[in-house]
């Protein structure tokens, strides 16, 4: 299989040579450098912890080399603790480079390659398989109330994509190889992830529909192995100012040993209110059925406000943020007050 992603690399490369000598349009590059800086402070029923939430320091190197071409670049250099412990250790990154069952300080990087409809994609990328949650980027998320999948799935992979959007933009079907999060190292594990996907926003409504099959070890040594299937249907509904987003999936997270999907039914919920450029607010929430009694609580929820604030003029780069929120599986309040600044420097 290794051969067939080495074959289409080549292809793509022989396309973007043919790109380039066609036109030189759209040729740019830039580089974002993305701080985050987060308080955090827990108040648990007989102690208080002191966090810093999901403070991070990332960088986004993206460019073009025509219109039929493109890259992308994400680096993840630091992250602070966090309220559920996905990044404890701010320097795991570093240390699970050769990973692909955890996030490691490479994100994302890949190729696009474009000719009308059609997307092309080669490189390490995030799987096709969640809602709307997973459209933010990592360091606009608030982690305390992202859904138990988000916290827990190793998204961010290495395969291909081939994607079709229809002439009226309205559409976008994708079908996706990568290899499997439940995989300890990529490639050499020899276990692989298939995603569809379905993404549209017509008018009012923006569905994130998609199904994924992710390969896993058996359940006892020596066993065959076996494919977890996740189904999430991400709706979103746009109303002026307000926009709200439903989405459902079969499964209430990823667990570790052995590496499998939790069953059950997960609902993130967001409502969203931006009355003005300088000004978004919104309630969020997850509601996650355990069916395996993995989790101490089941059902497992939370729920929180967030208030956001954009002081520079026609720009969002920095934005000032606080929330608060109640987890019933830590049995704790979460307050969180912080800052993210997107500095961005064009190179061509």
């Amino acid at each position: 299989m290794k051969k067939y992603l080495l074959s289409i690399a080549a292809l793509l490369l022989g396309l973007l040579a043919h790109s380039q000598e066609a036109d030189d349009l759209g040729n740019y590059a830039e580089v974002s450098v993305v701080t985050r800086l987060d308080l955090n402070p827990v108040f648990y029923k007989d102690a208080t912890e002191f966090t810093l939430g999901n403070s991070s320091l990332y960088t986004r190197f993206t460019g073009s080399a025509s219109e039929h071409f493109s890259w992308t670049l994400v680096n993840h250099w630091f992250s602070g603790n966090s309220f559920l412990g996905k990044d404890a250790d701010p320097w795991v990154h570093f240390r699970d480079l050769g990973h692909s069952n955890t996030t490691n300080f490479i994100d994302m990087a890949y190729v696009d390659l474009m000719f009308g409809g059609w997307t092309f994609t080669l490189g390490k990328q995030c799987i096709a398989t969640g809602g709307h949650e997973f459209d933010d980027d990592d360091w606009d998320v608030y982690t305390g109330l992202a859904s138990p999948l988000w916290n827990s799935l190793a998204c961010y992979q290495w395969g291909g994509t081939v994607a079709y959007t229809t002439p009226s933009e309205l559409s976008t079907f994708s079908l996706q190889m990568t290899t499997s999060p439940h995989g300890e190292r990529p490639f050499a594990s020899g276990m692989w992830a298939w995603s569809a996907q379905w993404t549209g926003e017509y008018a009012w409504f923006a569905p994130a529909w998609s199904v994924s099959a992710l390969m896993n070890e058996g359940s006892d040594p020596g066993s065959p192995r076996g494919c977890d299937w996740i189904v999430d249907l991400g709706n979103k509904f746009l109303l002026n100012q307000w926009s709200i987003e439903l989405d459902w999936t079969n499964c209430v997270g990823v667990k570790e040993s052995p590496a499998r999907k939790i069953s059950g039914n997960s609902f993130h919920a967001k409502v969203n209110y931006a009355p003005s450029e300088r000004w978004n607010f919104a309630l969020l929430g997850n509601f996650n059925k355990d069916n395996e009694q993995f989790f101490e609580a089941s059902p497992w929820w939370n729920a929180g406000a967030i208030a956001e604030f954009f002081p520079l003029k026609d720009s969002d780069a920095l934005r000032v943020h606080a929330y608060v929120a109640y987890d019933n599986l830590e049995n704790a309040f979460m307050l969180k007050v912080g800052a993210r600044y997107n500095l961005t420097f064009k190179l061509w």
